[in-house]
Formats: C-alpha cells, structure tokens, sequence
C-alpha cells in the first residue's frame, strides 16, 4: 500500500456535529485534489455517539477509538504513531473549508525543504481574518506587548503573500513527518495550548522555517470543546504558558515575560469594568459582562495558576469512569 501524502489528524471529544461538518468538508474536497490523503480521527472518549455516525457517514475515515481522555499533544501523537502519511496535517474539527489547497500546501513543502512547518490563513465564519501566526511570546515580545497591549508587532498572520513566521496555530499545521522524526512530537506535558509554539520554536531551533500561507483559507469555528469550562481553559493556558516559559527561558526571563502579559490582562480588566459602568449607547467597543472577570482571572494565573484546569477535568473523568490512561 502507497503512503499518503497527507494524514490528517484529526481529534474529537463530544462534538458530533460539528466533526461530522468538517468531515463533510474534507470528503468534498476529494474530487479537486491530487495529493493523496488519509483522514484519521482519534474520538477522546465521546459520550455523544460520535465514533458510530463517523463510521456509518464516512466509512473511509479511520477512527481511533479511544476509551479515556487525553491532551492535544498526546491525542494527535497518537495518531502520528499510528499513521505514516509523509507530511501530518494537525486538524481541529471545527474546521471547515471551500478548498482545502492539500496540493498547495504539499508543493510548497515538496519544493521548500528547508520550510519545517506551515499554516493556512484562518477565518472566523463571517469571513473575518483570525491571527493564526504570531511571534515567540519572547521577554523582549512580553514588553512590546505591555506597552501596545498586544495590538503591534505581535501578530504575524497578514497580508496577501507566503511569509516567514515564528509559529502557526495548532488549529491547523502541516509539518513533514521527517521533520517530526527530527526535533521530535509534541511535548506532551502540554496538556493543551502552547504545545504547538513549543513544536515550533524547536523546529526553528533546528534551522528550519515556519511559513504562512494566505492562499489556502481554512474556517475555523473557535472553541466548540474549551468555551464551556471558560475558568479551567484560563487556568490551562497560563500553566502552558508558564511551561513554555520556564523550558525556552532563564527563571529571570520567564518570569518578566509572565508578569508583563499578566500586565496587559490587568489593564484590560479596568477598562472593561470601567466600560461597563458607561450606559450601552456610549460605549466605544462591545464589552461583556463577563470580560473584567476573565481578564482579572489572566492577569491572576500569570503570577500564580491556582485553580484545576483542563487536564483535571480529564482526569477526573477518567477517575469516574474507571478509564486506564495510556
């Protein structure tokens, strides 16, 4: 049997709908595409019936069928043991798209070695443009970033043109199997969030490049899984944060780099709760609610992650239902 060009990775836990879309999507972007493609799902565990309505919709999408609940990490490095396609395409599935450009993507990594990774230009689904590629959250970006609170310099992912980035979201992320069989897979102590930046950094660290490339345009649904636990997914990324942090950087740096994007969320929380005291009809931006709750919660975490996050939500159902952890 030939190896694909592309095994997509796909990992699912409790969204059947939603899956099933971009399901859809990637079976009718069959017919356009000459690469060769594989689409696996690892189901993290569903409670919903997602692995049954894969496997009678799309009987030609392999499913990995999963009886306790991991991380990011560790879902799609279990799908990357287990497949052998040349490059790994690193798929949510929230995602959709009206042309997926797997030739694309394949010719420009085929004709690139020394590109160790690439993103496609994502959209919200009313066709605003999503910052998916960014720079390191160096010390030196921390700073940039508590003096423009984030609106300069940072975001990679614009203009019309293939560019050189640091790194590209996880949403979705093309990378070589060779060059994951160089600088390794995930780093599964990321339960979730960083994990790609960290794929990243080691991939630039190895000499390679990250591109971005605004002419495949994937839809990207945004937090269908993470946005029902709003506290747990805060107090998730800043522990991932701290981590990349603390393994990219001196103790010194790591924590300035923590304490000045902690600075941002603190400014952002006054704001909003100032805003909110204004009537609706003068409000310059839209401000919810729950905004001055959320930053104040960012801008606790970057001193010090207290509460339990994602990765004891997991383990606490797996605990529940008897699951054994691979």
């Amino acid at each position: 049997m030939s190896v694909p060009d592309v095994t997509v990775s796909i990992v699912n836990t409790n969204n059947r709908e939603v899956l099933l879309e971009c399901l859809a999507s990637l079976e009718a972007d069959r017919p356009r595409r000459r690469a060769t493609v594989e689409v696996v799902v690892l189901d993290n565990a569903s409670e919903d019936g997602s692995v049954a309505a894969i496997r009678e919709r799309f009987p030609g999408v392999r499913v990995l069928d999963q009886d306790f609940r991991a991380g990011f990490g560790a879902n799609h490095n279990t799908v990357i043991r287990a497949t052998s396609g040349r490059h790994v395409y690193v798929l949510n599935d929230d995602t959709t798209s009206d042309d997926w450009g797997f030739d694309r993507m394949v010719a420009h990594l085929d004709a690139n070695a020394q590109v160790g990774a690439l993103g496609p230009r994502l959209v919200y689904p009313d066709g605003r443009l999503q910052a998916s590629a960014w720079r390191f959250p160096t010390p030196a970006a921390a700073a940039v970033g508590a003096l423009t609170l984030g609106r300069a310099w940072i975001v990679q992912s614009h203009g019309d043109r293939v560019r050189a980035v640091d790194w590209v979201m996880g949403a979705a992320l093309l990378v070589p199997r060779r060059v994951l069989d160089d600088v390794g897979l995930f780093d599964e102590e990321f339960f979730i969030y960083s994990e790609e930046t960290d794929l990243c950094r080691r991939i630039a660290a190895s000499g390679r490049e990250v591109h971005w490339l605004p002419d495949v345009t994937v839809v990207h649904h945004v937090g269908h899984t993470t946005v029902k636990v709003p506290e747990r997914r805060i107090n998730e990324m800043w522990r991932s944060r701290h981590r990349y942090w603390r393994k990219h950087h001196s103790a010194p740096a790591a924590r300035s780099a923590a304490l000045l994007t902690g600075w941002q969320y603190g400014v952002r929380a006054a704001v909003a709760a100032a805003l909110l005291r204004l009537p609706a009809g003068r409000r310059p931006v839209r401000v919810r609610p729950t905004d001055p709750a959320e930053f104040a919660l960012n801008a606790r975490d970057a001193l010090r992650v207290r509460g339990p996050g994602l990765r004891e939500l997991a383990e606490e159902w797996n605990g529940r239902v008897g699951a054994a952890t691979g």
